[in-house]
């Protein structure tokens, strides 16, 4: 039987789950308290209890939001089954898909959240305490699979990760410009002007195939 503490654990947990489903399909602004309580399965009152305003709701499943797309690919990564052309494949899929699944208007106010309009750093600061442990997995695993330059540093690749990251979440791009163009723009940022990506000795014949 759940504990008083696992009960309440869940039931936040349900509130988030309700609010990420309704503000990516509706909209921060035209989403109410009392749409996300009735989705949830609990009052107002209770929605409350966990969450004082609907800006803090909005807060937390932003970090919610970041926190599972980091254990997802995460997840990915320590997989040594997976090759890295998938997991950059499965990463760019995954960036259409959220951008064609959030609302403009959500999309609006993640944007506002990064850059810290409404007053607060934790969503931020939440992004950036997971950065550097994902793309450091991303960089090892690429390194592996011999798709990154050796002679580039993982100082100057972290460089430029942070460079990209920080531009899209600060400059003023029009939600649906952004999303008409997503998948572009990771094609652009994983394999840059050249168009594809490097063969991978993992992915190259043998000498044995060659030969057949």
């Amino acid at each position: 039987m759940a504990t008083n503490q696992e009960r309440k654990a869940q039931q936040r947990q349900r509130i988030l789950e309700a609010a990420i489903k309704l503000f990516n399909r509706d909209g921060f602004k035209e989403t109410h308290i009392t749409t996300v309580a009735k989705e949830a399965g609990v009052s107002q009152v209770t929605l409350y209890k966990y969450f004082d305003s609907k800006l803090a709701l909005g807060q937390q499943v932003v970090i919610e939001m970041i926190l599972q797309g980091y254990a997802s690919f995460q997840k990915l990564i320590d997989d040594d089954s997976v090759p890295f052309q998938d997991i950059v494949k499965a990463m760019m899929a995954n960036k259409v898909k959220l951008s064609d699944a959030i609302h403009p208007d959500f999309y609006q106010f993640v944007i506002d959240e990064m850059r810290g309009v409404y007053g607060s750093s934790v969503v931020k600061q939440t992004y950036d305490d997971g950065e550097k442990k994902f793309w450091d997995s991303v960089v090892v695993r690429g390194r592996a699979a011999g798709m990154i330059n050796p002679n580039i540093s993982d100082e100057a690749l972290l460089l430029y990760l942070h460079m990209y990251v920080t531009y899209f979440s600060t400059a003023d791009i029009p939600p649906k410009k952004y999303q008409r163009l997503i998948d572009q723009l990771m094609h652009l940022f994983f394999y840059g002007f050249a168009g594809g990506p490097v063969p991978s000795p993992e992915s190259q014949p043998t000498d044995q195939e060659d030969e057949k």
